[in-house]
């Protein structure tokens, strides 16, 4: 009796869950449902005019008229002018991205020097008859790692600060530039 109810019940259960949606299709359904009305305005860029004064119709016609409208005017007021800071721009571009890259090689030139100088330490340490017999030549090898570590780093900073100086400019300039 006990096993029969007990079959009951997984099976109430196993129908309950085969007859059930899954929570996908219960959502594509719930999204088709909502897109179905055709009578939805769609406001963006595209459109809206970008004139100051507002349109006497919001239809997307009117609106993409007076946008090209408003871009030709545009164009004829700037051709020459738009040249030239445009030819700036991209200059200041390149040469951002360049310092980024200089960026890069110094940063990865530093990361090898402190790799070698650490190999260099845990290699003389490791070895108890290195440490008695070279003790002055490792004095002098670490010396001369840390220099150009150092050295490295300053590279590294003034380049820093250059990138930095030409992303200010730029902000200045009006770009958008990280």
């Amino acid at each position: 009796m006990k096993i029969f109810f007990l079959l009951v019940v997984i099976s109430v259960f196993a129908a309950a869950a085969v007859a059930q949606q899954s929570l996908g299709d219960a959502a594509r359904a719930n999204k088709a449902r909502k897109h179905t009305s055709a009578n939805v305005i769609q406001l963006d860029d595209d459109t809206l005019p970008r004139s100051s004064t507002p349109a006497a119709s919001s239809a997307p016609e009117t609106a993409k008229k007076t946008d090209a409208n408003a871009k030709e005017a545009e164009t004829k007021d700037s051709a020459k002018p738009a040249d030239a800071p445009k030819d700036k721009t991209d200059e200041l571009k390149k040469q951002i991205e360049l310092q980024k890259k200089e960026i890069a090689t110094l940063q990865r030139e530093l990361d090898v020097a402190q790799r070698e100088a650490r190999l260099h330490a845990a290699a003389y340490y490791g070895d108890a008859g290195t440490m008695l017999r070279d003790q002055a030549k490792f004095a002098e090898d670490a010396r001369k790692d840390q220099e150009e570590i150092n050295t490295k780093k300053q590279a590294l900073d003034a380049a820093q600060q250059k990138l930095d100086d030409l992303q200010e400019q730029a902000r200045k300039a009006g770009l958008g530039v990280e």
